[in-house]
């Protein structure tokens, strides 16, 4: 499936995503403010960690190998096979790990146990939640677009009416809650899609394992370690903030960054289910080079256009999605936006390291630059106040951009 047909597909979803996106972060600026916008993201970075481990770190590993033994069917259900024993054990472990530190949890995000019984909820249904990931990961491999897209407007709809109605009936926790009976609502529309693949043995045989698709998967596990960093660097910067300044101005900070996640949700849907596949299968460096020159020709002005109207827009994005009292992220744009360019424009070549298991080079350059992330963002905030969180990221992936291009160029040219 070429790129244009496949952004086609991942259009359609994104806009969907997008639409739901406005929709429940309307509903949260309106009933709970600034304040609602910093818990909701204090516990998306925590559970995002629990749904990391829960899915047995292997997500990009299942892409990668179902996609690159596309001629070899037999393999692709070991493949296929393997990964379903490791995420259903993974996350049952998860489970039982976030149902027993439900507490602490609420403690380490919002300095209370007020949201305890949020966090026993979301170990409830964490298995699947995980079982969905894995089951995206199975379609985006075998390039079942059409039906991953259908799940991904499904999985979007139905989040926009279990986050009003919760919302509307208890307030922040509602939202918080929202996203287990989302998770439930595809759950079932996954079953359906894959009820009848060879490839998943629904009672699986635990006590035999595939010894050759486990060392596959490894270097991968390690890779996806590295996805840790992410939710807890947003933790650190977003304590920082509301520890210096206020809870309100770490609820623009994550207002800005939602932003961010919106209209770059159509880029990185394409990169994740066309071209990592597409990096995977490809053997020949000069078919690979014209593979990544065509991602940029194709990408780069449009996410550049993307983010020169929400700059040039602001003022209005900012009084449709949130609420007048948001406007103090405005300033908060220009760099943010700046950033997001850079990130698209290395993550089209990085994607290589994964593509290709390029495991310590992928898990040294990550280790490095969420380091500096992190440094550049306490020194800049302390100095500059919230808006030099965005500072920080734009110079951060301005190096990293810079570095990636000298680090993987010989693998291209």
């Amino acid at each position: 499936m070429k790129l244009i047909k496949t952004s086609l597909y991942t259009g359609a979803s994104t806009a969907i995503t997008f639409i739901s996106g406005f929709i429940v972060t309307k509903v949260v600026a309106v009933k709970i403010g600034p304040e609602g916008i910093a818990y909701v993201g204090q516990f998306q970075n925590t559970v995002t960690i629990f749904a990391l481990v829960s899915t047995g770190l292997i997500g990009a590993g299942v892409i990668k190998y179902i996609a690159q033994f596309y001629d070899d069917v037999p393999k692709q259900h070991r493949v296929i096979e393997t990964g379903y024993k490791i995420v259903l054990l993974s996350s049952v472990l998860a489970s039982i790990i976030v149902l027993l530190t439900s507490s602490w949890l609420s403690k380490i995000a919002f300095h209370s146990t007020e949201f305890t019984d949020i966090y026993l909820l979301y170990g409830l249904f964490i298995i699947i939640m995980a079982l969905n990931t894995f089951f995206s990961n199975v379609l985006n491999g075998l390039k079942l677009i059409p039906k991953l897209t259908l799940v991904n407007i499904i999985g979007s709809l139905s989040g926009i009416i279990y986050t009003v109605f919760f919302a509307y009936k208890w307030g922040v926790k509602g939202v918080l809650v929202a996203a287990n009976f989302t998770a439930l609502t595809v759950f079932i529309v996954n079953l359906f899609f894959l009820r009848k693949l060879d490839a998943i043995k629904w009672k699986p045989d635990f006590l035999k394992w595939d010894k050759e698709i486990l060392r596959l998967f490894s270097g991968f596990i390690l890779m996806s370690l590295m996805s840790f960093l992410l939710p807890f660097t947003q933790l650190i910067i977003r304590d920082t903030i509301i520890k210096n300044y206020s809870v309100d101005e770490a609820g623009y900070w994550q207002a800005v960054t939602k932003i961010s996640d919106y209209y770059l949700a159509f880029i990185t849907t394409v990169i994740g289910v066309y071209y990592m596949p597409r990096l995977s299968e490809i053997k020949d460096k000069a078919e690979l080079r014209h593979e990544i020159l065509s991602a940029y020709k194709i990408i780069m002005p449009v996410v550049t256009v993307m983010a020169f109207a929400i700059w040039l827009f602001r003022g209005l994005i900012v009084k449709i999605l949130f609420a007048p009292q948001f406007e103090p992220m405005l300033p908060l744009f220009k760099y943010q936006l700046l950033g997001d360019v850079l990130k698209i424009a290395s993550w089209l070549l990085a994607y290589l390291m994964i593509a290709k298991a390029k495991t310590k080079l992928f898990i040294t350059t990550e280790l490095i630059f969420t380091g500096s992330y992190v440094l550049f963002s306490l020194l800049f905030i302390n100095r500059f106040g919230v808006i030099g969180a965005t500072y920080a990221f734009f110079l951060n992936y301005l190096l990293y951009s810079i570095s990636i291009f000298f680090i993987l160029r010989k693998n291209i040219v």
